[in-house]
């Protein structure tokens, strides 16, 4: 299989799955001006992927 079919990896889907809690409710790290490490992170490992795949 050539890379732009490549299976996402398992922090791409770990990524995806912070970002649809994030939609539901917060977590431990979430600031109380709505800011989240983890999100911006997922955020950014999502982007690459995109990025990658769009290449």
């Amino acid at each position: 299989m050539d890379e732009a079919g490549a299976e996402p990896s398992f922090a791409v889907l770990m990524a995806g799955y912070v970002v649809d809690f994030h939609h539901r409710s917060a977590c431990s790290r979430c600031q109380p001006d709505g800011s989240c490490v983890r999100l911006t992170r997922a955020g950014e490992t999502l982007r690459a992927w995109r990025d990658r795949k769009s290449r």
